[in-house]
């Protein structure tokens, strides 16, 4: 017979080996994905990566042989810019099909939270879940990493 906090670890840890090779899984396709973005006048098109870095630029027209210069860079910040939001979205999409609902993924992933933010996050959550575990000292468990 065992006692049922052994089975809450054993539970626990068989999750967070699913967890594991889940996100194993996401990080694969992530590193294959690749999202391409043509500007509304086909000048340029470019190409980012599952990460949202640029792998490709392209002009599938000679309309880039007519712009100025300062419309020709703007244009590619911007079709940069919408190739990496696309990637961005398309990542989040992944992980959160994987991450427990409520995570604060999309603030991490757009800047606005900081992982150390998300991590307090998720260790709030971890501790609401098992009763408001307290760590030895007193405070709460698992959120004091310094």
């Amino acid at each position: 017979m065992t006692s049922p906090l052994y089975d809450r670890i054993e539970q626990a840890y068989a999750e967070f080996e699913e967890k594991k090779a889940a996100i194993s899984g996401v990080e694969q396709q992530m590193s294959g994905a690749q999202t391409t973005v043509t500007a509304k006048n086909r000048a340029v098109s470019v190409t980012v990566d599952g990460r949202g870095d640029l792998v490709e630029v392209k002009f599938p027209t000679n309309a880039y042989r007519t712009m100025a210069p300062a419309e020709l860079a703007s244009l590619l910040v911007d079709s940069v810019k919408s190739a990496r939001e696309e990637a961005r979205e398309k990542a989040m999409k992944l992980f959160e099909s994987i991450l427990p609902p409520g995570l604060p993924l999309a603030g991490l992933l757009r800047g606005a939270k900081t992982a150390d933010q998300m991590f307090d996050e998720a260790m709030q959550s971890i501790n609401e879940s098992f009763g408001g575990a307290k760590s030895p000292a007193g405070g709460e468990a698992g959120v004091n990493r310094g």
